[in-house]
């Protein structure tokens, strides 16, 4: 599994820090058939100028027409003086400006709250600025009464001047906010600038993030959360206040001048930091303070050249409570005596890194908030300029499929775009070619099936520079459907392929039917790149060798990788990963290799089962949970004649059931390794052969187990992966053309 194979369809942008800090891009969208416009679609139209008072006209672009809704808010600054309420129930909507050029300012009472988001589930928010003006006590609340919120996004928005919170989750809520994912925002001079308060609010993933000047840069109460590729500046509290009721984990992260950058809360909910640069912490007592979770912390530098104009003074990390369970690995300082200290009677385990490798990042000064992203060109809408209908009833194919090869002929970024609707389709629609876009708008957009049983609905092939985006296809919500694959991508003409999934829904969601419809990645060729930015339902990788797969943030159903791989130069990665209601949650088939840095499963039948067969190569499985949670007796683990190395870590093991069953079957040796678990209220149950080699390492309530030299060798082979992981982030991330896309 060499990731540089395929780096020559890659570029890495420079590193350093840029003169000036960034802000979040201009967004110079072509306004779509469906948006509601606030200065031109409402009766007292918004005037955008600062001066005039804009409350009523947008509140009546959150009101106006159906729960589906698209509003839209033009270049402009406009001035707030009431809370805005998106009131729910309601599901797939979009509130979109230009981004820097889009700006809402508080100008209401002392202590305000400028937007508030009552139940308003699978949406998006895109392109605001907001500025509380040292007035407004709240920028953005989810703080849901009627409707559970899930799978809602922030995309390139900024957050300034608010006294308490930048975005607050979960005060006073009646229902959960979960799975919100943060990506490319700026926080600035907030008291707290990202704040999950209450439990159930889960799964947050906050990526591409900046933290400027804030008394706490994340706050997470009790829920869980996974930040990746954020910059903090000058935090008076803490980068990172960790309360958790579950894993979390902090990967690819800097921080320049703050108090601390990570203060742990909690005791039970294992942490992951990897990757990390730190300089400059002013807290006399340490940059990380932990106070009993398991943590795993590798690749991360702390540096610092005086205190108040004394030498360095205490270690960087701090161990409070004497039950800490440590794992670190490749850090700086590297003596343990010089990047540890506090209570002695915490156990620590030092993983030696014999291919002497790093992370992805090599200093504090590196920021990832991006200050320029392409939106889609020209707009081909099946609707307006190809007929279709949108209703459920009229057969669609023809329109959507012209507005597809109208998009693809015109190539430069332009789209083939479908409205809010249901779409009937009969035949296969066919996306091939290069540099254009098919995407709908948002998850009621949605394509149903009334053609020949076993097609697949979509078919992406030998597609180069396309990205799918906002579309709901074959979802259960829309009845029963007799087709094949939801989405099949392939690439038969043996040209590598670069096609980009985002906010693409198919179907799987609580379904416990793995092999039904789902998104389908089936003989890519060689090279071949695929960014799944956000996709949600089952997951299906067939004989892809020599391919990189990266999903980024994937919800729901289950993933099966099978086919032979005779040659392991590619790469299947995820990093955030939900299975709920699931059987099985993961099926690895003729023992292939996956890399899963935060695979939450919670409510499922039944989790992971590891297949292989005489005569294949040995395969290697590194996963890291952060909840395992099951309400059968099934095995948690099912091994059949998997060879190899099986790691699972980082993972709190909840409730049920009390006794995780670790089940094996056949006569190829493994390696299983389980380290860094909290186990609570549970204890594991093995079941296993002979030729299963376990190591139990860094637990909370539960004794070490195997812990050897040949262990220590296997798990520095996972962190191994999870650097490899964190490489291809950062690539596709910062240099594919194919991931530095905008889309509303």
């Amino acid at each position: 599994m060499k990731l540089h194979s395929v780096a020559c369809v890659l570029s890495l942008f420079a590193t350093s820090a840029p003169a000036t800090p960034p802000d979040i891009p201009s967004l110079p969208w072509q306004e779509r058939s469906d948006w509601i416009n606030v200065k031109t679609d409402v009766t007292l139209p918004a005037v955008g100028d600062g001066r005039a008072d804009d409350t009523a006209a947008i509140q009546a672009a959150l009101d106006l027409g159906r729960q589906s809704k698209a509003v839209y808010i033009p270049p402009g600054t406009y001035r707030i003086t009431q809370t805005l309420v998106f009131q729910g129930p309601a599901v797939g909507c979009l509130v979109v400006g230009h981004g820097r050029d889009t700006r809402l300012v508080w100008d209401g009472p002392q202590g305000g709250r400028m937007f508030w988001s009552n139940g308003v589930a699978y949406s998006r928010y895109v392109g605001l600025s907001w500025d509380g003006r040292g007035k407004a006590a709240v920028g953005f609340d989810h703080a849901a009464q009627q409707r559970f919120e899930t799978e809602v996004r922030h995309e390139h928005e900024s957050f300034r001047n608010f006294t308490e919170y930048g975005i607050r989750v979960g005060h006073q809520q009646k229902v959960a906010s979960a799975e919100i994912l943060y990506r490319n925002c700026l926080f600035e001079d907030c008291g707290t600038a990202l704040a999950f308060l209450s439990f159930n609010d889960y799964d947050n993933t906050v990526d591409g993030c900046e933290f400027r000047n804030c008394g706490t840069g994340v706050l997470d109460h009790k829920g869980n959360f996974y930040a990746r590729n954020c910059h903090f500046e000058g935090s008076r509290q803490a980068d990172f206040l960790v309360g958790s009721e579950h894993g979390s984990s902090i990967r690819r992260c800097t921080s320049v001048g703050s108090r601390r950058f990570v203060e742990e809360l909690g005791t039970i909910a294992p942490l992951t930091i990897q990757d990390c640069h730190v300089a400059d912490w002013t807290d006399e007592e340490g940059a990380v303070h932990l106070n009993g979770s398991p943590v795993l912390m590798f690749d991360c530098s702390f540096s610092r050249s005086s205190l108040k104009g004394r030498p360095f003074g205490q270690a960087p990390v701090r161990l409070v409570n004497p039950a800490q369970k440590l794992i670190t690995s490749n850090n700086r300082p590297g003596a343990r005596d010089g990047l540890v200290g506090g209570t002695s009677s915490a156990k620590l385990y030092e993983i030696p890194d014999s291919q002497r490798r790093s992370g992805a990042i090599t200093s504090a000064d590196r920021r990832f908030l991006r200050d320029s992203a392409s939106v889609p060109g020209r707009v081909f809408d099946a609707v307006r300029d190809f007929g279709a209908q949108g209703d459920g009833q009229a057969d669609d194919t023809a329109a959507i499929q012209g507005a597809i090869d109208a998009a693809r002929q015109a190539g430069r970024g332009a789209i083939a775009y479908l409205p809010t609707g249901r779409y009937v389709v009969s035949q296969t629609l066919a996306v091939t070619g290069r540099d254009y876009w098919f995407g709908g708008s948002g998850f009621r957009c949605g394509l149903v099936w009334r053609g020949q049983a076993g097609r697949p609905l979509i078919e992406v092939s030998d597609a180069q520079h396309v990205t799918l985006a906002n579309l709901a296809v074959g979802n259960h919500d829309f009845g029963p459907m007799n087709h094949g694959d939801d989405i099949r991508v392939t690439s038969p003409s043996g040209v590598p392929c670069l096609v980009t999934l985002d906010e693409v829904y198919g179907y799987g969601m609580y379904q416990k039917a793995p092999d039904a419809h789902g998104l389908h990645f089936d003989r890519l060729s060689g090279g071949s790149v695929v960014d799944a930015v956000h996709v949600q339902g089952n997951l299906r990788i067939t004989g892809c060798e020599s391919v990189l797969l990266l999903f980024r943030t994937s919800y729901e159903g289950t993933v099966t990788i099978e086919g032979p791989a005779s040659v392991q130069d590619g790469f299947i990665g995820f990093l955030t990963r939900l299975a709920t209601q699931s059987k099985p949650t993961l099926r690895v088939r003729d023992n292939r290799s996956v890399v899963m840095s935060d695979f939450y499963n919670e409510q499922s039948d039944q989790h992971l089962i590891f297949e292989g067969a005489a005569g294949q190569a040995a395969g290697a499985v590194t996963i890291q949970g952060p909840k395992m949670h099951m309400f059968t007796q099934e095995p948690v683990f099912d091994i059949r004649d998997y060879a190899g190395r099986i790691y699972y870590g980082q993972s709190q093991f909840y409730v049920e059931p009390k006794e995780p069953r670790f089940v094996s079957r056949g006569t190829r040796p493994v390696r299983l390794i389980l380290a860094g678990h909290f186990w609570y209220d549970t204890k594991p149950r093995f079941e296993l052969g002979p030729e299963v080699k376990l190591t139990m390492m860094a637990n909370r309530e539960v004794p070490d187990v195997g812990v050897d030299d040949e262990s220590v060798s296997a798990l520095a082979a996972a962190l191994h992966d999870l650097r490899r992981l964190g490489e291809l982030d950062q690539r596709l991330a910062s240099g594919s053309l194919i991931s530095t896309q905008a889309q509303p």
